[in-house]
């Protein structure tokens, strides 16, 4: 025992050396500072250390999965105390244990513990004079379960059916197999099963989620030596794919009702329907291509009936039952498109249709208002159609019901509906002034129009013009109509409008429209001429752009504003008498029913003097080309026509000076040399044109 208290000692020694080498020489305290120092130590000398670790979090935090069995992690030591000067721990009952120095009140220690599961790590603060003192129990998790290579997310969904495979690395040593429990939110086990690691330990978990309770699942590993690793969880949310049904009805207890179903599931090989609970009714349905089924059920009898409908897949995984609640009476259904139920009509002639909601009917009794009934005999469809026109405006009720030959009868139908006036008005026109003789779009505003509405304009003095209504838009306030005002006068006229779905009842218009003469077409763009400004050529009027559109146009050339007399074509070829002078043409639009309109265009440059006329034949010098002898000048052929001509004469290309005649006589100085001659063509309003002949050899 003495052994032992001089073996603590030499240790605490130890450790206090080591603490103020830690914390440099010491610095001398203030009465006050120490005072209160220890008033702190003496609050807080019992309070045991704090310890906190990343590598190994306390047992409520999740564990960090990067360190395991064997893997050393940090613990951090804080004391409360101002005379620690180590802290002592120890890793449960039998583990490893150890001392560690401290410095500003801190220490640590790297800790590897040897097993997995809970564990406790305990530690104190060590004193100078060796007082034991109280221990923190400091519990984390050596987690070795499974880790999971692909999760996913926790919480994710699923569909009852649909397979779903998780990767999984051991956090075990020696893994052979992983086990795993499917469980509701009761955690309860839904299912259970077993896969063969690899042999580094990995595995592929593939299961079926074949419920729709459920909500996680457990995940363990199995080691060589039989180990059983901590559990890890998965989350999940499995839609049970329940059947969505829709409903087409069918007619009473005469025509059966469709049903049609779908389901989530992927690749459903089977509805199964059931009504009421009777085993009796249950059908087996095939799904089509797309997943659907669909199925037919008449009523026979009153009430409401429930329908309960769930899928399967080829792997036998059933979808959560879908639940309808169906009532069908045997009631007749009673139709009007002029009188709708718990709708308005109005005074005007309509009808309705009853149709028969029960087997065998032969007639239909029906009374309005209270009044007497009346019989209506059913046609083989169990139809029957009736005519009425209300008598007055007020609120309406109609009672039916059939009957059959055998005198069953059936249910009573109510149908309710309102006669009003429409409150119809016209308030404004677009446009308010048109052109008589043209057919114009007329924009009516106002209050509930219909398109059956009859519209017409009236002029003064003259009979009405009906309108064809086009378009009406979805508020009924705004209203489209073309009239056709061919022959209308001038002058004020009415629109009216009558109701279509009324008795003697219209409507006129607040303000009148105005019926005016048609203007003249008036030209957008001014008429236009193209083409070369010279003499002899042609140059084109283009009409311009006008509205209203004309008919036809009419054209009058001008030189220097002066009219061309004869000029009025689209088209002129440019005399030569219009040398100098600019041009223009002004275009005349004829319109059917208007006044003509006229514009003229822009001005021309001046004209310009035609093209040169050209040799399509060269001249030639004729004659023989010998000293004393005359030759002459053969001018060829010119186009255009040309008015005269004049000549130049050349030796060895040099003009003869004084030569311009049409024949020339050649002289001893001439000898030997090349002689041309080159026509000048004149003609008025054109440039001169010229062409030179061959040369000829002037010999002895």
């Amino acid at each position: 025992m003495l052994t032992r208290s001089r073996s603590i000692r030499r240790i605490v020694a130890l450790l206090t050396v080591t603490a103020l080498s830690a914390v440099g020489a010491a610095v001398p305290m203030s009465a006050p500072a120490l005072a209160a120092d220890t008033n702190l130590q003496s609050e807080q000398s019992t309070r045991p250390p704090a310890v906190s670790s990343s590598a190994y979090p306390a047992y409520h935090n999740p564990p960090n999965l990067d360190y395991n069995v064997g893997v050393a992690g940090r613990f951090t030591f804080l004391s409360w105390r101002t005379d620690t000067v180590g802290f002592a721990w120890r890793l449960g009952e039998d583990g490893p244990s150890g001392t560690v120095p401290v410095a500003a009140r801190q220490g640590s220690a790297s800790i590897t513990p040897d097993r997995a599961g809970r564990q406790t790590l305990y530690v104190r603060d060590v004193i100078a004079d060796g007082t034991p003192l109280t221990e923190t129990a400091y519990t984390f998790d050596v987690d070795n379960g499974p880790r999971l290579a692909d999760p996913g997310e926790d919480g994710t969904e699923l569909v009852v059916g649909e397979s779903r495979t998780i990767r999984l690395r051991p956090g075990a040593p020696d893994v052979v197999s992983y086990t795993y429990e499917l469980r509701d939110t009761r955690m309860q086990t839904l299912g259970a099963g077993s896969v063969a690691a690899r042999p580094d330990g990995t595995a592929d978990l593939t299961w079926t989620a074949a419920h729709h309770e459920i909500r996680s699942m457990l995940v363990q590993s199995v080691s060589a030596d039989g180990t059983i690793s901590a559990s890890r969880r998965i989350g999940y949310s499995v839609d049970g794919a329940t059947p969505t049904v829709s409903l087409t009805h069918g007619m009473g207890w005469v025509e059966p009702a469709t049903f049609t179903v779908r389901t989530r599931m992927a690749n459903p090989v089977e509805y199964v329907v059931t009504v009421n609970s009777d085993e009796a009714s249950r059908q087996t349905l095939t799904p089509a291509a797309d997943g659907s089924a669909t199925f037919q059920l008449l009523p026979t009898v009153k009430g409401t009936h429930f329908i309960v409908v769930y899928a399967r897949d080829a792997a036998g995984v059933q979808t959560s039952a879908a639940t309808i609640l169906w009532s069908v009476s045997n009631r007749p259904r009673v139709t009007s498109t002029g009188f709708p139920a718990n709708g308005v009509g109005r005074v005007w002639p309509g009808s309705f249709t009853f149709t028969a909601g029960m087997p065998g009917t032969t007639a239909f009794r029906y009374r309005i208002n209270g009044g007497p009934v009346t019989t209506l005999p059913a046609d083989p469809n169990g139809t029957a159609t009736l005519s009425w026109t209300p008598p007055e405006v007020g609120e309406y009720e109609l009672i039916a019901w059939s009957t059959t030959a055998t005198g069953s009868t059936s249910s009573v139908t109510e149908h309710r509906f309102q006669i009003a006036h429409r409150p119809v008005s016209l308030s404004y026109l677009v446009p308010q002034s048109v052109v008589t003789g043209e057919v114009h779009m007329l924009e009516l505003t106002g209050f509930d129009l219909q398109k059956d509405d009859v519209v017409e304009v009236t002029p003064a003095g003259g009979k009405p013009v009906r309108a064809q209504v086009h378009q009406l838009n979805g508020q009924r306030v705004r209203m489209l109509a073309s009239v056709d005002l061919a022959g209308a006068a001038t002058g004020p006229a009415t629109v009216t409008l009558t109701p279509h779905d009324e008795l003697g009842y219209s409507v006129t218009m607040p303000v009148t429209l105005q019926i005016v003469a048609p203007p003249p077409p008036k030209a957008t763009k001014p008429p236009t001429i193209t083409g070369t400004v010279a003499v002899g050529s042609v140059v084109k009027a283009g009409a311009g752009t006008w509205t209203p559109s004309p008919t036809s146009y009419r054209y009058q050339w001008a030189a220097n504003g002066a009219a061309i007399k004869g000029a009025t074509g689209a088209s002129l070829t440019i005399p030569a008498t219009l040398l100098g002078k600019k041009l223009t043409v002004t275009v005349t639009a004829v319109r059917a029913g208007h006044p003509n309109g006229t514009a003229t265009s822009k001005s021309t440059v001046a004209i310009a003097k035609g093209k040169a006329p050209k040799a399509t034949k060269k001249p030639r010098v004729t004659g023989t080309a010998k000293v004393g002898r005359k030759v002459t000048a053969s001018v060829g052929t010119w186009s255009p026509k040309v008015d005269s001509y004049r000549y130049e004469w050349r030796l060895n290309g040099k003009v003869i000076k004084g030569k311009t005649g049409k024949t020339l006589k050649l002289t001893s100085s001439m000898r030997n040399k090349k002689l041309t001659v080159t026509v000048i063509a004149r003609k008025t309003g054109y440039a001169d044109g010229r062409s030179t002949s061959a040369s000829v050899t002037v010999r002895r």
